[in-house]
C-alpha cells in the first residue's frame, strides 16, 4: 500500500511518546535525503544518539550544529571518512563500535549520477563502490550492533524496484561499464543481498527504497557544478520532492513496525499482521523490503523470482565477500 502524507506525520509525531531513545548512523548525511532525514528523526525522537559519516567535514559540522538546533537533548557526531576506500569503511566501524553498543538504524545514501567510470584503490569504479560494496560492508561490519538494538533496521536509498538483469561474470563492471548498468546493477546487487541477509540474521529488517526525484544538490554536483547541472536541477525542480518532506517520508520508513524483521513477524498473531508489508521474497514481513518512497511495495516480482531461480543472491554475496577481501589488504 502506499502511505499519505498525513498518515506518516501522524506516525512521525508518535515517536516522541514511543521512542524515548534511537541510535542511528547516517553514511552519506551531510547533504540531500540522509541529512534531511537525520533532522527530521532527530526532532521525533525525544533523546535521540545521531552519527554522521561523511567525507566533507564543513558540512558535517554544519549538519552538528543543525541538529543539536533540531533537539538540544540528543547526542551527535560527525566521523570524517571517505567511505568509497573499504579500508576507512573499517576504520569509521571500529570508530563507532568504541561508541555505542547497539544501533537502531543504519541508513545509507551515498554516491552520486556520475556519467563515466572513475577507478579508485580496489580497481572499482568510486560510485559504483559507494552505492554498493562500501554500504554492505558497513552493514556486515555493524551487524553486531544491529542485532542488539530495538526493531534495528538497514535502509539504503537507491534504486528500489529499478532492478535490471546483471552479467554475473561482471557485477563489479570492470568487463563492461556504462552509465546504465552503473545505474541498475547496484540497485540489482542490493535487493538480491537484502533477501540474503533478512533469511540470516532475521533479527534486522532490510528496506531498499527509491526515493523518487528529490529536489537535492545530487544532480548539480554529480555534473560538477556547471551550467548543465544548474539547469537540470531548475528543470527537475517543479517536479520534485522537498528535501524536507522526503526526510519526513524517510523517518517512517526507517522506524515504521509496517516493515519488520522476519524473526518479528513470526512472533505476531495473525490479527496484528492486517498492515504488515509484503518482502520482496512475496512473503508478509519476510524482513526484506523493495519500496518506492511512500512505502508502496515496488518489487518487480517476475525479475525477482527469475533472478532466484538462478541462485543470484548467493552468487552476488559470494562476489561481494571477494571485493571485501580484496579490497581491505
Amino acid at each position: 500500500m502506499a502511505y499519505l502524507l498525513a498518515q506518516i506525520r501522524d506516525w512521525n509525531s508518535s515517536l516522541k511518546s514511543s521512542r524515548s531513545d534511537f541510535v542511528a548512523l547516517f553514511v552519506g548525511g551531510t547533504s540531500g535525503i540522509g541529512k534531511h532525514t537525520a533532522l527530521k528523526l532527530t526532532s521525533f525522537v525525544s533523546k535521540p544518539s545521531i552519527y554522521i559519516i561523511g567525507r566533507n567535514e564543513a558540512a558535517g559540522a554544519q549538519v552538528m550544529e543543525e541538529l543539536k538546533a533540531a533537539n538540544p537533548n540528543g547526542t551527535y557526531a560527525f566521523i570524517p571518512a571517505d567511505t568509497s576506500d573499504l579500508r576507512n569503511v573499517d576504520a569509521a566501524c571500529q570508530d563507532i563500535k568504541k561508541r555505542v553498543n547497539t544501533l537502531d538504524l543504519l541508513f545509507l545514501s551515498t554516491g552520486t549520477l556520475a556519467m563515466g567510470r572513475h577507478e579508485g584503490r580496489a580497481g572499482i569504479d568510486v560510485n559504483h563502490m559507494l552505492r554498493y560494496y562500501s554500504r554492505m560492508r558497513f552493514v556486515q561490519n555493524l551487524m553486531p550492533l544491529l542485532e542488539s538494538g530495538k526493531s534495528s533496521r538497514v535502509v539504503s536509498v537507491l534504486g528500489g524496484g529499478k532492478e535490471v538483469d546483471v552479467e554475473e561474470d561482471n557485477l563489479d563492471l570492470n568487463k563492461s561499464f556504462s552509465f546504465m548498468k552503473s545505474t541498475g546493477y547496484p540497485g540489482t546487487m542490493t535487493s538480491m543481498a537484502f533477501e540474503n541477509l533478512a533469511s540470516k540474521h532475521p533479527s534486522v529488517s532490510f528496506l531498499h527504497v527509491f526515493p523518487g526525484v528529490v529536489a537535492t544538490p545530487l544532480v548539480k554536483t554529480s555534473m560538477g557544478g556547471g551550467i548543465l547541472g544548474t539547469v537540470m536541477s531548475a528543470m527537475m525542480k517543479p517536479f520534485a520532492i522537498a528535501p524536507e518532506e522526503s526526510g519526513e517520508w524517510h523517518t517512517f520508513l526507517s522506524t515504521s513496525p509496517d516493515f519488520p524483521a522476519k524473526a518479528a513477524s513470526q512472533d505476531l498473531p495473525a490479527d496484528s499482521k492486517a498492515n504488515i508489508a509484503r518482502a520482496s521474497t512475496g512473503e508478509k514481513g519476510g524482513g526484506s523490503y523493495i519500496l518506492n518512497h511512500n512505502g508502496q511495495n515496488a518489487t518487480n516480482e517476475p525479475l525477482m523470482s527469475q533472478f532466484r531461480e538462478r541462485g543470484l543472491a548467493d552468487t552476488i554475496w559470494k562476489h561481494t565477500l571477494g571485493v571485501f577481501d580484496q579490497a581491505s589488504a
